[in-house]
């Protein structure tokens, strides 16, 4: 007696999967812009205007950008509000908005990831106006009234475009 051998569900299944993991990496956004900057090791002052540059590359496209938090264990907040203001090439503010960075729930458990005490956490996203090209002059300043900020190692933007 012969044995059959089921290898016809097992193909199909490799190439469905193959399938599905191409379709998930080809409507990922791609990233235009990924950068931090330090901040003083006694924390984020009151009065720092963190300063970055993207260059976007097509006018036509949608663009959404994220700010990433990393900070220590020692943060004393569950939120750091940010104004983010975005200047084009003629240096006129294009955009402006409020952000919120929550970095731990109402039970004060930390909703960023990590290790030990460095912990990385990012903001919703915001959908930037339509238009924006070239160079464009991103400023992040905290709007906590306090004047120094303990636990901030660093802060980081990210720009992602919505179209390939």
């Amino acid at each position: 007696m012969k044995h059959r051998t089921k290898h016809k569900p097992d193909f199909l299944i490799a190439w469905a999967g193959l399938f599905i993991i191409s379709l998930l990496t080809a409507c990922r956004p791609h990233v235009v812009c990924h950068s931090f900057r330090p901040v003083s090791s006694a924390g984020l002052k009151w009065n720092d205007t963190l300063r970055f540059e993207a260059v976007l590359p097509d006018s036509t496209s949608a663009y959404a950008l994220c700010v990433e938090l990393r900070h220590r264990v020692s943060y004393p907040y569950c939120e750091l509000p940010l104004l983010l203001a975005i200047q084009n090439d003629s240096l006129t503010i294009s955009f402006t908005d409020t952000l919120q960075v929550v970095v731990a729930d109402e039970q004060g458990h930390w909703v960023s990831s990590g290790w030990s005490d460095l912990r990385t956490v990012s903001s919703p996203l915001v959908f930037l106006p339509a238009g924006l090209k070239d160079t464009c002059r991103i400023t992040l300043t905290s709007l906590l009234p306090d004047s120094l900020l303990p636990g901030v190692s660093d802060i980081g933007i990210k720009i992602l475009s919505l179209r390939r």
